[in-house]
């Protein structure tokens, strides 16, 4: 059923008008509804609507129609697009009404032209060409997310400042505790042992390597692309009294001899993007010792593609780029590392970004008064983490942790039930966890 008054809208919105009502006559999933700001409304699927989408101007359904999930975005951080219902169960909708129509509705993320790619290959020289080595390249991207500030993070992320998902034993679980649960999962997974040497490739703020050596006794370095997590690692380290080094450095800086018994990846294989993850796997395979076991993790999708996000480029995550399993798994084997398990951590990160964006609004007020971010922040980065937990809620994007062996594992469980044990090592805590802007040199503490 749809409503419309003659003269409202231009000839070419009534042609958008249209072809979406052909396309989604035989919609069969959430009912829901298009507005449109003459009054217009289109509305799809069977039952009362469960979520509507307005667009205030004809900006703000041209950009959405052209440029995807960037034009929606934008016009939403304007407030030239609105949302009725939750904005995460509204994308989630749209989300799985792309994937059920995709091959006759234009994509959300648009193919980029030849005059794109070419533009941004310019705008990529000018902005990134003149720093030498993919090294500060990669860092100015990975600063532009993680170099926010101690100060931000903390107001959204869990008590460890993991920014990989966890692992809930239920949908109920805290944030906190899921988070506990995934570096232990990690550490079971890595089948750690005392004396061994771990390295963390983009160690974020070091709490998997704490655990593995007071847990365990393992020896560890942590790679980091951010001065300010390192800073936090040292502090951390120094009070705990643990052997954990940090180094401000890409991976392919670091040298391959001595090797390491066990690595680790939570998602840094992302940032180094579609041109780079072949020197990343290269890495991986010349890091790791022969018998060595490594748990790589990364956010994937169903099929490898040049397109990513357009939104998540621009404002969140310069140069993110998703694999797929089967590019994972394939990167692997060509180098000689087999594949000794893998499992899908889709449903744990849509929880986790759940949680993330619970806390990012609980928080608002106070990450505003804090930070000093302003509303098109705050309304970005809303955007953003609802898209997170929409997009891993409706399957449009996977997660997946993948474990591998440089050649046959020394050491390692023949069954899966040690890896989902609840019992874990006794823990020497040496210290408490202290987020980082309760450090003193970092500024004001969180409330308890």
């Amino acid at each position: 059923m749809f409503i419309v008054r003659k003269g409202e809208m231009p000839p070419w919105s009534r042609l958008f008008k249209e072809a979406a009502s052909r396309l989604l006559e035989r919609h069969g999933g959430t009912p829901f509804e298009l507005r449109f700001w003459g009054g217009e409304r289109l509305r799809f699927g069977a039952g009362a609507p469960e979520f509507s989408v307005t667009f205030r101007t004809r900006r703000s359904l041209c950009e959405t129609a052209f440029r995807g999930t960037l034009g929606l975005g934008e016009a939403y951080v304007r407030r030239e697009v609105t949302f009725e219902g939750d904005l995460e169960d509204s994308l989630a909708g749209l989300f799985q009404l792309a994937r059920s129509v995709e091959a006759r509705l234009p994509r959300l993320v648009p193919a980029p032209s030849s005059f794109d790619r070419g533009l941004s290959g310019v705008l990529d020289a000018l902005r990134l060409g003149l720093l030498s080595g993919a090294a500060k390249r990669e860092r100015l991207a990975v600063e532009r997310h993680y170099g926010l500030g101690n100060d931000f993070y903390p107001l959204y992320l869990d008590r460890r400042l993991q920014t990989s998902c966890g692992y809930f034993s239920s949908p109920g679980e805290t944030l906190d505790d899921a988070q506990a649960h995934k570096i232990s999962l990690v550490a079971r997974k890595l089948a750690l042992r005392r004396g061994h040497r771990l390295v963390d490739l983009g160690c974020g703020w070091g709490h998997l390597m704490f655990h593995a050596a007071e847990a365990y006794g393992v020896q560890c370095l942590g790679i980091t692309l951010c001065e300010n997590q390192a800073r936090y690692i040292r502090e951390q380290a120094a009070a705990r009294r643990l052997p954990v080094e940090v180094r401000v450095m890409s991976c392919d800086e670091l040298e391959d001899e001595p090797r390491w018994d066990r690595l680790v990846s939570l998602g840094s294989m992302c940032h180094a993007g579609e041109r780079r993850i072949e020197v990343f796997y290269d890495r991986v395979k010349a890091l790791l010792a022969p018998g060595g076991v490594c748990v790589l993790e990364s956010v994937t999708r169903e099929q490898e593609s040049s397109r990513t996000d357009p939104f998540l480029q621009k404002h969140i995550f310069p140069g993110y780029w998703p694999p797929s399993l089967d590019g994972m798994a394939t990167r692997a084997s060509t180098r000689g590392l087999d594949v000794l398990d893998a499992e899908n951590l889709r449903r744990h990160s849509a929880l986790t970004a759940r949680c993330w964006r619970r806390n990012f609004l609980e928080n608002r007020e106070k990450i505003e008064r804090v930070t000093g971010f302003d509303g098109a922040f705050m309304r970005t980065w809303e955007f953003y983490l609802a898209c997170a937990a929409a997009a891993f809620r409706s399957g449009h994007l996977g997660a997946i942790q993948m474990v591998l062996s440089n050649g046959a594992p020394r050491d390692y469980p023949l069954a899966r039930e040690p890896l989902y044990a609840t019992e874990e090592p006794s823990l020497r805590e040496r210290a408490p966890i202290v987020p980082a802007v309760q450090l003193s040199s970092w500024g004001a503490a969180l409330p308890s």
